[in-house]
């Protein structure tokens, strides 16, 4: 007569597979896997799967650092000041025969303020003073910083020319006197204006230049 109870190989043969015994897909004997341990297919795996955001961080990180740098080249205009521009050095003025002499600035201002545009060659002090007067109440320092140019310069040999003009919604940084012929040019350096124009600027500038250089009936342009 058969046993109510089953044996217990049959038991054993119909219990769950433990978690930690791997068994591979051929159906080949189970082998136990301890804590630490993983079959290669599998630790290969999870390898990849911690390596692959290192590697994202990594480059995340790179991009980050070099959008990040110091910026240079035309980020900034001519890399000149947009305000508050320096007094202006000699400027370099081409004769007629192709040399070039240096001209002394005496006088140099970049101000929204000022006369209005004009230009005259100033033979004698007496044409200093008539000329320093335009800029009047305006500005007084200007008035009383051409004059004394005009004191300063030996009109036997030199004459002094005296230039305004407006120079749109940037601030001139330099200027410079060209004679060619009969025609006197003046030459400003200024850095782009910006996008919203808020007051229109004018340069003021006085040079000392020889006498011989300045032709008798001058064309300004």
């Amino acid at each position: 007569m058969p046993s109510p109870h089953r044996s217990t190989g049959d038991s054993a043969d119909r219990r769950p597979p433990d978690r930690n015994t791997y068994r591979p897909p051929s159906g080949g004997a189970a082998e136990p896997v301890g804590p630490g341990d993983r079959p290669i297919g599998m630790a290969l795996t999870m390898t990849v799967r911690r390596v692959v955001p290192v590697a994202l961080l990594a480059v995340s990180l790179a991009v980050l650092g070099a959008g990040c740098g110091e910026r240079s080249g035309s980020g900034w205009s001519d890399g000149a000041p947009g305000s508050s521009p320096g007094p202006a050095s000699a400027s370099r003025t081409a004769e007629p025969g192709g040399g070039a002499e240096a001209d002394r600035v005496v006088f140099f201002s970049a101000a929204p303020k000022g006369p209005t545009d004009g230009h005259q060659v100033l033979h004698d002090r007496a044409e200093v003073e008539r000329y320093a007067a335009a800029f009047g109440a305006q500005d007084p320092q200007a008035r009383t910083r051409i004059v004394a140019a005009g004191r300063t310069t030996d009109f036997g040999r030199q004459v002094l020319v005296g230039w305004t003009a407006t120079t749109g919604c940037s601030a001139a940084t330099a200027a410079a006197l060209s004679v060619s012929g009969n025609r006197l040019e003046l030459r400003v350096s200024q850095p782009e204006p910006p996008p919203e124009c808020l007051v229109a600027f004018r340069v003021s500038v006085v040079f000392q230049v020889a006498r011989e250089r300045i032709p008798a009936q001058p064309v300004f342009g």
